[in-house]
């Protein structure tokens, strides 16, 4: 068969140049029609009927993708000798790049990473797209303005165009460190708990600088087999100067769990652990080398922590003081209230004995010794026709003696006039009545 020119496969495409090969040869060319730069992806493994036919499938979703967390995928072509992908371009490189230059991420980079996964992963999990082969040379990044890192997620399912038993050598051997221990058991079985698995390999290399469980050259496939099955990550050691959030470490532990039905496989669960160690890490660099802060001032009401619940016991009463609402900022204290209070109520009460008593005393009865005494037979003369009609029977004695007078309390006793005095008739004079008759 003869040797075809690169060209001749990619009609409509102007290559530039190579970037590297591993299952799949990568090349960068520029869109003729558009003039867009593209990267195009091709295989050179053979690839079963029915393989071929799943990829298709899924091929037209990804197509139909647009989310800024993954790369969007141009055109496909699987009827071809050698089939192959186009993707746009991504200015910047790969995960795997940036950590050969730096060696691993910082904290911040780390979650940064996690959560944009965490929305690819929303936006591809959900169309029934099992990528099956996250690993650092499958996450591209981008360098924004504001100097942060802008990570995408590439490839998508093109873990199935290469689902074949073969001897792993050579760039093969590092997908293997990032499968899941379903991917060795039954690869054609897995559920997208498989990503999460692999996600967390990648967290955990950007933060050690080495992978969980690393093929060596003289430990043979079974040995590591045996330890991707079987063995506990190492505890996960962050390089000097940083500190590992509680959070980060909790979600590295769920999704490198062996089970997958117990390990954490959905999108929410991941975002809201990756917000909770930001958090953390967050308050971590702001406590550290800064000053104490000012304590508060004081309040009126001291908040407390929760006690243990008991029954509520009725409050005694204070008379004067309201439980409905406190005392207004700046206003009169509740115990001073409560004194002025009882103050007032007790010159009311005062008030009212006063008058009380002021009323239900007796008037008060005084001894005039200047008033002449009262003959009281000038009242009750008889006269000597009306003798024999009199009644003789002794009158009731009167309240209040000829001799005294009653003074009210309030005003001085007025002056009595003094009564007339008149000579008693004499008997001896006859009275001539006969000078009145003419």
């Amino acid at each position: 068969m003869p040797t075809l020119s690169v060209n001749t496969h990619f009609p409509g495409y102007e290559i530039i140049s190579e970037l590297g090969r591993s299952n799949a040869r990568v090349l960068k060319a520029r869109h003729v029609a558009s003039g867009d730069l593209v990267a195009i992806k091709h295989f050179t493994v053979d690839t079963s009927p029915e393989t071929l036919r799943r990829f298709r499938v899924e091929a037209d979703i990804m197509t139909s993708i647009a989310h800024p967390n993954v790369v969007r995928v141009r055109e496909v072509q699987l009827d071809r000798a050698m089939p192959f992908i186009v993707m746009d371009w991504i200015e910047g490189g790969s995960l795997r790049t940036l950590l050969q230059q730096q060696g691993h991420l910082s904290v911040p980079a780390t979650i940064r990473l996690g959560l944009q996964l965490a929305e690819a992963f929303g936006a591809i999990h959900p169309q029934g797209i099992i990528h099956r082969d996250i690993k650092p040379e499958n996450i591209l990044y981008r360098t924004l303005a504001s100097g942060e890192l802008h990570f995408l997620l590439t490839d998508f399912g093109v873990a199935r165009l290469h689902e074949q038993t073969q001897t792993m050598t050579g760039q093969s051997l590092m997908t293997y460190e990032y499968a899941s221990p379903e991917q060795f058991d039954n690869p054609r079985g897995v559920t997208v708990a498989t990503d999460y698995y692999s996600l967390g390999v990648v967290l955990y290399e950007c933060l050690a600088g080495r992978v969980p469980f690393a093929m060596t050259d003289h430990a043979g496939i079974a040995a590591f087999m045996d330890q991707v099955l079987r063995a506990e990550p190492p505890a996960l050691t962050p390089t000097p100067g940083q500190a590992l959030p509680t959070s980060l470490e909790t979600l590295l532990t769920w999704s490198l769990t062996k089970d997958p039905a117990s390990r954490l496989s959905d999108t929410a669960d991941l975002a809201l652990l990756l917000g909770q160690a930001n958090v953390e890490e967050l308050q971590a660099n702001r406590g550290a080398g800064r000053p104490a802060p000012p304590a508060p001032r004081p309040v009126q009401q001291t908040m407390v922590a929760p006690a243990a619940y008991q029954a509520p016991t009725a409050p005694e009463p204070v008379y004067g003081a309201s439980y409905d609402e406190p005392a207004p900022a700046g206003g009169m204290p509740a115990w001073l209230g409560l004194v002025v209070g009882l103050i007032v109520v007790a010159l009311i009460a005062g008030g009212v004995f006063y008058v009380k008593t002021r009323r239900d005393t007796p008037p008060v009865v005084q001894t005039d010794s200047t008033a002449t005494p009262i003959d009281s037979t000038q009242f009750f003369q008889p006269s000597a026709q009306a003798s024999d009609t009199v009644d003789t029977e002794p009158a009731e004695p009167a309240d209040v003696t000829a001799d005294t007078v009653v003074v009210p309390p309030t005003t001085q006793p007025e002056p009595q006039p003094t009564p007339v005095q008149t000579a008693p008739p004499d008997s001896s004079a006859a009275t001539d009545t006969t000078g009145l008759l003419h």
